[in-house]
């Protein structure tokens, strides 16, 4: 997300500064750079501001925010691993309150802030069982440890709003975009890539990343603010997904339907064999049974307020994705 998001104001000629942890940030962008504008890349990423620092450091943020208009707060981590959450916890939680306070005492003119859907809540007014900017986390609200930080980062948003600040929040799907296939969604392609054989019945909502940079782009040039903005290109079953991937990359698709109860084995089995060989397990069981539900989520919100904005085709999105692969 951050990379595009780079990509996409640059080629606006904006001037950007760039906060990041490694050297290895540095290659993806040059990498996306390289791959979405050959012939100017290098210019392109001669024009960014770099600046090594923590979301956790305030002092960090403070000499990085210092005379910027808007800040675009992307950082995050995304992990359904319950031995995460103190990770989860510092980084999306308190990382972006920093954000928040630091912005306020800058007095910056504007942030924009990308959550996710994972921060929607279940309670509605509406009984369509589809989710809506509008729903409400209960207190009894069945939530992933990862879903929990990010909820928690948007209330630090919302009380950066009260304090003064002016903010505006995006909540996209699952995203798809060029990048490297052994982080957070993307990895969807390498397992079918290695040869999956088995599909849930769940299904959720996925979106290109780079409409997610473009509605970014759209806000920072606006005055709206105080407002949350779903961002979701298709609401898919996990198979169909599955299929279209699968046709795209020529292998074949995934023809076994695993039930709960599989699920249940698989995720108990993985973590048996991470306790015992001390390597983590990509399966536990908040995405062994997330894998079994099907959530939907809208965007109309995003088109009464934006109605040009046009959202990529799922095909255009997988062949970009595959097209444009970070390899090792």
């Amino acid at each position: 997300m951050g990379s595009h998001v780079v990509a996409n104001q640059l080629i606006r000629n904006h001037s950007v500064r760039v906060l990041y942890r490694d050297d290895n940030r540095k290659k993806i962008v040059l990498h996306l750079l390289k791959y979405y504008y050959p012939a100017e890349y290098q210019q392109l990423y001669d024009k960014i501001e770099w600046f090594r620092g923590d979301i956790l450091d305030t002092s960090d943020l403070t000499d990085a925010m210092e005379n910027v208009d808007v800040v675009i707060h992307c950082a995050a981590v995304v992990s359904f691993k319950r031995k995460d959450f103190h990770k989860l916890w510092k980084i999306n939680r308190e990382g972006t309150a920093n954000v928040v306070n630091v912005a306020l005492n800058l007095n910056v003119k504007k942030l924009v802030h990308v959550s996710s859907t994972a921060a929607i809540g279940s309670d509605s007014q509406f009984t369509d069982g589809i989710k809506r900017e509008t729903n409400h986390w209960n207190a009894n609200e069945a939530a992933s440890t990862y879903s929990y930080t990010k909820f928690s980062a948007e209330k630090e948003v919302w009380r950066g709003i009260e304090e003064g600040l002016n903010a505006v929040i995006v909540n996209p799907s699952v995203m798809f975009g060029p990048g490297s296939w052994d982080e957070t969604s993307l990895t969807i392609f390498k397992t079918l890539d290695n040869g999956l054989k088995y599909y849930t019945d769940g299904g959720n909502a996925f979106v290109d990343v780079r409409d997610v940079a473009d509605l970014i782009s759209i806000l920072v040039d606006n005055d709206i603010h105080s407002e949350r903005f779903l961002v979701i290109g298709q609401n898919l079953k996990f198979k169909e997904l599955f299929d279209k991937i699968s046709e795209e990359m020529r292998i074949r698709s995934p023809h076994k339907l695993a039930g709960s109860g599989l699920t249940e084995l698989a995720w108990m089995l993985s973590s048996l064999k991470a306790y015992f060989t001390g390597k983590s397990s990509a399966l536990t069981k908040e995405s062994a049974r997330s894998s079994q539900k099907t959530v939907r989520y809208s965007s109309e919100k995003l088109m009464k307020t934006f109605p040009d904005f046009k959202f990529r085709t799922l095909e255009d999105t997988i062949s970009n994705t595959i097209k444009g692969r970070l390899l090792p």
